[in-house]
């Protein structure tokens, strides 16, 4: 998926739109910035679109090669997944 090179497009709801549409929070423990009265979406065509207040590429190419390095059970639903940048 990040050799594909999807694009990564941002676009903007309110927090009133946020709160009536919490699939748009996929993480339990961190909750997007909501102190400005608007929310930043970020939307990857056909595979995910989420509201997230980080930085970010403008195409999944620019993340270059990872490589899992490990996965811990958390949970029965969560689980930790490390990933490392592989070199070039």
């Amino acid at each position: 998926m990040i050799e594909a090179g999807h694009a990564v497009n941002p676009s903007w709801i309110s927090a009133e739109e946020l709160r009536d549409r919490p699939e748009l929070v996929k993480t339990m423990s961190v909750k997007p910035p909501m102190g400005s009265g608007r929310v930043r979406l970020l939307e990857i065509p056909g595979v995910d679109l989420q509201a997230c207040g980080g930085t970010h590429v403008a195409n999944t190419r620019e993340i270059g090669r990872v490589i899992v390095t490990k996965i811990e059970k958390k949970s029965t639903h969560n689980r930790r997944v490390v990933m490392a940048f592989a070199e070039n």
